[in-house]
């Protein structure tokens, strides 16, 4: 017999990660464990269960007819178990409020955010802010972050998604590295690339320079974007960039085939939606990119 003692929780919230996502992969990286930790805690659920929950295989992971019944039940008992830890973080200081943590890239964190913290101090002085460099989007559903700034909207029923001025991009390069030559006639395949590293796998830039054939032509990559702007500063080479951010640098634009645009979201719980205080912070976010985009 089963007692309610005996279910893990947190094998439940795997279980429902799993669900959502159809692959122990995605699950375990939206929840910020290894993928051997993920399966087992379902084994661990399914043997307290006395079911076969998954079907695991090489194209991903399916429920069972068993595992979709209990689905039913396990994933209302998922979202309030989120909540738990958002409350307790509200309550952990009692009357004085935690800082508000907001997640994004190392750009938009520098360059979007941090140079007009005094306009929301002008906003409320009662609200603290946390910039946290993440692209992990288990951090809101966990309750450790209040809201994140993506390039990918969401999926997830939990979270909610504000869409933000679109960021176009531009392949940039200095003075220093031009010296003279007309940027309208470079030949890129000739010229030295500096680009996102491999990490971040399929994203826009990446497909575009495949399509483009010019993977030859890279001579520094980084997973930092301002490590790409700072190097095309000092004359290392051509980089796709943020028009905003790269402009703002003095650096030249080279015409090319258009880049895509990268549109960003601004990602927070279901729950959070009615927060007075939060609300203040997200429309701040959305006047942030508001102003450096028109810049631009």
């Amino acid at each position: 017999m089963i007692s309610e003692q005996a279910i893990d929780w947190e094998a439940i919230r795997c279980f429902v990660a799993v669900a959502r996502r159809g692959s122990l992969s995605e699950a375990a990286e939206e929840l910020a464990m290894s993928i051997p930790t993920m399966s087992r805690r379902i084994d661990q659920l399914e043997a307290q269960l006395g079911l076969r929950l998954v079907h695991r295989g090489p194209r991903g992971a399916r429920l069972t007819e068993a595992g979709q019944a209990i689905l039913q039940v396990a994933e209302p008992g998922a979202r309030q178990l989120s909540q738990i830890a958002r409350r307790a973080r509200a309550l952990q200081e009692g009357p004085n409020l935690p800082a508000v943590r907001i997640s994004a890239t190392e750009s938009v964190i520098a360059d979007v955010l941090a140079p007009r913290l005094a306009d929301l101090r002008a906003l409320d002085p009662s609200i603290s802010i946390d910039l946290e460099v993440s692209n992990d989007i288990a951090n809101l559903n966990a309750g450790r972050t209040d809201m994140a700034i993506r390039m990918v909207r969401p999926v997830e029923e939990t979270l909610m998604a504000r869409r933000l001025p679109v960021i176009r991009l531009g392949l940039f390069a200095a003075h220093g590295y031009l010296q003279g030559r007309d940027p309208d006639r470079l030949v890129l395949s000739e010229e030295h690339l500096i680009w996102l590293d491999r990490q971040y796998g399929e994203i826009a830039e990446n497909v575009w320079l495949k399509g483009q054939g010019l993977e030859a032509s890279i001579r520094f990559s980084s997973s930092s974007v301002r490590a790409l702007l700072n190097a095309a500063v000092e004359g290392v080479g051509i980089a796709p960039l943020p028009v905003h951010a790269a402009r703002k640098a003095g650096l030249i634009e080279v015409p090319h085939r258009p880049m895509p645009e990268r549109q960003p979201w601004l990602v927070f719980h279901r729950d959070t939606k009615a927060n007075a205080r939060l609300q203040v912070v997200r429309d701040w976010i959305v006047t942030c990119f508001k102003q450096e985009i028109a810049a631009s």
